[in-house]
Parts: C-alpha cells; structure tokens; sequence
C-alpha cells in the first residue's frame, strides 16, 4: 500500500489538508469560545428577524380590530413556539418583565444586561444585550425600547440562549469547512493524477528504455518531457546510452583487434618453434633468425597484456602513485634521450624546446609512461623526413603545458573525440605492419593517467598538417621556485 507515485501524492495531500482543516478547527473553536459578541451575533439578526415578523402579525391584528388580549398572547405564544424563541413584555421604566411565553421570567428585573448593540449597529431605540438568568444560563435579547400603545405601553422583547462555542462553531463553519476539505480533497486527486501522469509516463519509458538496453538494445532514446528533474534524468539516461553504445562498440573492436593482435604473433610463435621441433631449422644463423622471431612476438604480447594489466589497475582504483617534486625540463629531456634511436632509424627529427617552469607533483615512472607513449606515438606516424617536437611552457602559475607536435598524416575531425577511449583504433583497416602494432589502449591509459596526477589531456588535428597532443598539468605548489633550463 502507497508504493506508487500516484497514492503517495495523494496521501500527503490528504495529509496537509487534513492538518490544515485540523488547526482551523482548533483556531476557530478557540475565537468561538474567547468572542462572545461575535458569537451573538447571528442569534441577535434571528431575533430582530423575529421581532419584525411579530410585529408585523399584531399590526395585521390591529388593523383587523383586534385588540383583545387573549388573541395577543396567543399570536405571541404560537410564534415563540415556533421560532423557538423566548418572548417577554416588560415595563419600560425598570425593563421588569410582566409577561413571559417560558413563564419564569414573570416579575424578573434584569438590571445585569450586557449591551450589544455595537455588536449589530443598532440605532439608540433598540436594545440588544446579553444576560444572565436565574438559574445562571447566558441568554441573548432582543427589543425595541419604544413602548408600544396596543400593548398597553409595554416593551416587545425577544430571547434566546447564547448558543455555546462548539454550537456557534457547528452553526457558523462546520459546513464551510467541510465544503472546503471536500473540494481540496477532490483537488489533490485531481493534481496527484496529473503529476504523476506527467512524471510516471518518463519515468516508464526511462523503465522500458533501461530493459532494452539490458536485452543488448543500445539504441535507445528519450525524448525528454515532464518536469525538469525528470527531464535532466531523460537527458542523462540518453548519455548515459550513448556512452554504453560507444562502449559496447569499443569493446566489440578490442575484441576483434586484440584477438587478431594476440592471434598473429602466437601463430608466428607455434610455426616457427614448430620448425625447430621437426628439424627444419638446423644452423646457427637460422636458429639465431628463428630465435630472434620468437622472441620479437613475445615482446610483442607482453606489451599488451601489460597495458591491459595497467588498464585493469587504474579501473579498479588500485594504481598507486609515488609523487615528489619532479622537472619536468629532465624528464622530457630523457624521453628524448630514450628515442633517439628509433626516431634516427626513421629518419625523423626529434626536437625538444623548453621553457623556464616550477616543478610538479607526480609519479616520475607514470610520467615518463605518458610523455613517452605519446611521443613514440608521435614518431610512429611521422613519415621519414617529418619531424617531432616536444615543448614544455607555463600555462599559469597554477599548470604548465607540455605538447608533442607531429608532421604526420593528421587525423579526421570525425574520429579526434574518440581516440582516447579505451581500445578504439583510428583507421581500424589500415594495416599496421611493423612489429609494435597498437591495441587502442595506450592513449586511453595516457588520459588515465594525466587525469590521476589532477591534468588533462587535449588533442588537435588537421589533416595532411599533423597533430598536436597537449597535456596540462598542476604545478607542485604554489611557493616553488622557477626552475631555470636550458633550450
């Protein structure tokens, strides 16, 4: 009971409006009980009501001669019996009452009377106030001061008891409030019926949406509708399936690369060691040739499951990173050291330009993984006769930028905002065919890495121009002193 959406709405509605109702309940019970003019009110106007019917009724009876007294009394009693209502005829001197319809009033004199005529606004010939009885009960009454001649000078007067609190309340807002309480309560179904139409029919879809995704249903979309929260999940939902989308896709490319990647140096690897076993290769030059084959391949898969052992460790959260305060200006001058050789053996030029920047707070191993991943990247597509430059600038006194330019072939504009997510290849049918064939993890282990030592990583490209990789990095503290290097 109250799981949906829709009978919980309701029910807090139905709560706040009976938690409304309760406390005007209690305020009007307490302003009935504290105003004891107000509630005399409504009785006061009755009486006046009264006394202008009744003496409209005698006004008939004198005009039609009839002046007697027993006729008089009679019309006085058949009227108080059936508005319920006390009449008196009293002296004016004293207002001592001679004749009373309740018949125990007779020869009272009430000299107690608490005058209400501000109450009604009554004019200066009228008397309305509040009394108190013999037997103690609180009594309203009502007269017109003027005596009159058919009664024999006497004064007309009208009574009633003042009704209590919780009667004046009964009378006067009981049926008003629970109209009111009514009428909310047909609101609240009403608004708990649009609300919840307006946000369990996203919320469905979002529902029917989830499933066929986990069916391996990718496509899926919401429009987004309802309220702005729901709206937000509808667009975080289609975000969130674009990105499992990318990823299935991603992952479906690894597959078939890294099972391609493995497939190759492992047939490679058994025909080649099979040789050995069946005696085809039997001199030392071809033994040499043969071991130096099987030993480029497995050079070759240990590089890979070493990125996908890398991949696992910092997805996992278990990558641990050694920082101290390090120069970036050596490090990338021994970057450059270390591929001196292949970029000769390319025919590339490797140039290095940097400037004057504070040290920064990192994981020396981990940085030397980035900045020579990127470059020996670099230099894998840099045609012979291109060149490679490393440069390294303040960004602010807050980062500093380190960016690794080739005069390669460039990459499409369509492709540069995927290239670092995890096992995703540029030009997947383009045959790599040197030995360090990629496996689409390395650039997604850079960014992994630059995003743990709090950087970023950016990549820009133009076709037939080359490309640029910027990595942007927080400097070690902001005390640290310029370190001053050599171009």
């Amino acid at each position: 009971m109250f799981k949906s959406l829709r009978s919980r709405l309701l029910l807090s509605y139905t709560v706040i409006i009976a938690a409304v109702l309760v406390i005007l309940t209690v305020t009007l019970l307490l302003v009935s009980a504290l105003s004891t003019a107000d509630r005399g009110v409504a009785t006061l106007g009755k009486l006046a009501a009264v006394s202008l019917g009744t003496r409209r009724e005698l006004n008939r009876l004198y005009d039609a001669g009839i002046t007697n007294e027993e006729a008089i009394l009679q019309v006085l009693g058949e009227t108080a019996s059936a508005q319920d209502t006390r009449i008196l005829l009293m002296r004016p001197a004293n207002l001592q009452v001679v004749y009373d319809t309740g018949e125990k009033w007779s020869g009272q004199v009430f000299s107690n009377m608490q005058s209400l005529g501000s109450a009604i606004r009554t004019d200066t010939n009228v008397l309305a106030a509040r009394l108190r009885a013999p037997d103690g009960q609180i009594w309203l009454l009502y007269a017109q001061v003027v005596p009159d001649r058919h009664l024999g000078g006497l004064v007309l007067a009208f009574a009633q008891q003042e009704p209590s609190a919780a009667q004046f309340f009964r009378d006067t807002f009981l049926r008003p409030l629970c109209s009111a309480g009514l009428v909310a309560f047909l609101l609240a179904i009403l608004l708990a019926f649009l609300i919840t139409r307006s946000v369990a029919r996203p919320l469905q879809q979002l529902a029917g949406a989830a499933t066929a995704i986990a069916a391996g249903d990718y496509e899926q979309q919401i429009a987004p509708a309802g309220p702005t929260e729901v709206q937000q999940v509808s667009a975080s939902f289609n975000s969130m399936a674009t990105q499992v989308k990318a990823s299935q896709q991603a992952q479906r490319d690894f597959v078939a690369n890294v099972s391609h990647d493995l497939k190759t140096p492992l047939t490679s690897v058994r025909g080649w060691s099979q040789a050995m076993l069946d005696g085809m290769i039997a001199t030392p030059q071809e033994i040499q040739q043969t071991a130096g084959i099987i030993h480029g391949e497995a050079e070759r898969m240990t590089r890979m499951v070493n990125q996908l052992l890398d991949l696992a460790r910092i997805e996992s959260g278990q990558l641990k990173l050694n920082r101290e305060l390090l120069d970036l200006g050596q490090l990338l001058t021994q970057v450059q050291r270390n591929l001196a050789l292949p970029a000769q053996q390319k025919d590339v030029r490797l140039t290095l330009d940097l400037q004057p920047v504070p040290p920064v707070l990192g994981d020396a191993d981990r940085l030397m993984q980035v900045f020579t991943n990127l470059t020996d990247n670099a230099l894998t597509h840099t045609p012979a006769g291109g060149r490679v430059h490393i440069s390294l600038n303040g960004h602010s006194d807050r980062a500093v930028n380190v960016i690794v330019q080739d005069t390669g072939p460039g990459i499409p504009a369509d492709e540069l905002s995927r290239i670092f997510e995890r096992f995703y290849q540029v030009d997947k049918s383009r045959a790599r065919t040197d030995e360090r064939r990629g496996s689409g993890l390395g650039l997604a282990i850079t960014r992994e890495l630059v995003e743990a030592h709090g950087g970023r990583i950016e990549a820009r490209s133009e076709l037939g121009k080359g490309s640029a990789f910027q990595v942007r990095l927080p400097v070690g503290s902001p005390e640290a002193s310029t370190i001053t290097r050599r171009r």
